[in-house]
């Protein structure tokens, strides 16, 4: 009786993009975004871990941008596209800054 195709089970890769916390640098806070690579076996140990750092999002008083680490030019939307939380975090932010009349 010899090894089948359905015996052998490979690693398996789990990739997500997620948000770093929150850099404050004076009136700039910054934000990170890396994506993080698991490489886990079939029994769910872990064999190795990649982290990439993606892009930046600073928000300051007057704007807000987005910094791209692999030279290509990037806006804020391609940055809520690859981590959608920072949607609430620009959105807390474009709301401090607004005025209010009473």
């Amino acid at each position: 009786m010899g090894i089948t195709l359905e015996d052998i089970r490979l690693p398996e890769m789990d990739t997500r993009v997620l948000v770093g916390k929150e850099m404050i640098a004076g009136d700039r806070t910054i934000w990170p975004v890396m994506r993080i690579s698991i490489l886990k076996t079939c029994e769910d140990r872990i064999l190795a871990i990649r982290i990439t750092p993606l892009a930046m999002l600073v928000i300051e008083p007057t704007m807000e941008y987005a910094i791209s680490f692999d030279g290509e030019p990037m806006t804020v939307e391609a940055v809520i596209e690859l981590a959608a939380s920072l949607r609430d975090v620009l959105e807390k932010a474009r709301g401090s800054a607004r005025i209010r009349i009473d």
